[in-house]
C-alpha cells in the first residue's frame, strides 16, 4: 500500500482530521478517482502515519478523517546526507535521488564542484519537480520521513559546513583499492556518530586538487572497486551499502 502525503500544517488530530491539497490532490483525486469512503494512508513527513477515510472531495481538496494514528519507527539507523553534483542529464539526476530517498537518504544536497557542467541546471521550477518526486518516492516506498532538498552549496562550502562532522565520504574512482567502501562502512560503524555525508561527484569526477582538499579535511576517500560507474549508479550503490550495512 502507498502512502500519501500531506503537510504536517494539513492535520487537526483534535478533530480527528487531515486535509490533502496541491498535487497528491490531484493525484488522489483525478488520477486514482478516489471516491469518498475509500480509505487511504497518509504520511506528514515527520514519522507520523494516519490510516483515513475520505469523507469530503471538493474542487482543491481532500477531507479526510483519521481512523487511526501511528508513529513510523522503521527509519535507517544512519542519517545519510548524499551530496551530489548536478548531472548534465536532469533525468539522471532525477534517478539517482528518487532511488536514494526510496533506499533511505535523510537528505539531500547538491554540490557544484569543478567539473560540474551544468551550474544552473536547479532552477526553481526544476526544484520543484524535484521535491514532487522526493514525495513521491518516499509513499511509494512506504516511509514516513520526508528528506530535504537543501539549497546549493559550493564544494569549498560544504567542506567548511562540515569541519566538525565525523563521519564523511567521497566516492572517487581513482581511489586505492584498499580504500573499498566495505572497509569504509565498517571504519565509519565503529564511530558513535549517526550522521554520515557521503559525497558523489558528476559526470567528469573530482580534480586531484579536490580531492586533496576533502582528504585535507578528513573526508574518507573510497572507491566501489575498479570498475568506472556512471554517477547516478555510484550514488544508487553507494547508498544501499551504506544504509543497508548500518
Amino acid at each position: 500500500m502507498e502512502y500519501y502525503y500531506t503537510p504536517k500544517e494539513n492535520v487537526d488530530e483534535e478533530k480527528d482530521r487531515l486535509i490533502i491539497d496541491d498535487f497528491e490532490y490531484r493525484h488522489l483525486a483525478k488520477v486514482l478517482r478516489k471516491k469518498t469512503g475509500d480509505h487511504i494512508t497518509i504520511t506528514d513527513g515527520c514519522r507520523n502515519i494516519y490510516h483515513c477515510e475520505i469523507s469530503e472531495i471538493d474542487s482543491k481538496n481532500i477531507i479526510c478523517k483519521i481512523l487511526k494514528k501511528e508513529f513510523n519507527k522503521f527509519e535507517p539507523g544512519l542519517d545519510l546526507v548524499l551530496c551530489i553534483a548536478p548531472l548534465r542529464n536532469m533525468d539522471r539526476l532525477e534517478f539517482a535521488i528518487e532511488k536514494a530517498v526510496e533506499l533511505g537518504v535523510y537528505c539531500i544536497q547538491p554540490v557544484i564542484t569543478e567539473f560540474t557542467v551544468n551550474i544552473n541546471i536547479l532552477s526553481d521550477s526544476k526544484i520543484k519537480r524535484i521535491n514532487k518526486i522526493i514525495i513521491g518516492a518516499m509513499g511509494q516506498s512506504q516511509r514516513c520521513l520526508l528528506p530535504e532538498f537543501l539549497p546549493e552549496l559550493s564544494l569549498n562550502d560544504l567542506i567548511k559546513n562540515t569541519l566538525t562532522e565525523t563521519n564523511k565520504i567521497v566516492m572517487y574512482e581513482s581511489s586505492h583499492p584498499e580504500n573499498d567502501l566495505n572497509q569504509t562502512e565498517i571504519q565509519i560503524r565503529k564511530e558513535k556518530d549517526k550522521k554520515c555525508y557521503l559525497l558523489i561527484g558528476p559526470e567528469g569526477g573530482f580534480s586531484k586538487n579536490e580531492i586533496e582538499l576533502l582528504e585535507k579535511n578528513n573526508w574518507k576517500i573510497s572507491s566501489l572497486g575498479e570498475r568506472k560507474l556512471r554517477a547516478e549508479t555510484a550514488a544508487i550503490v553507494s547508498v544501499f551499502n551504506l544504509i543497508s550495512n548500518y
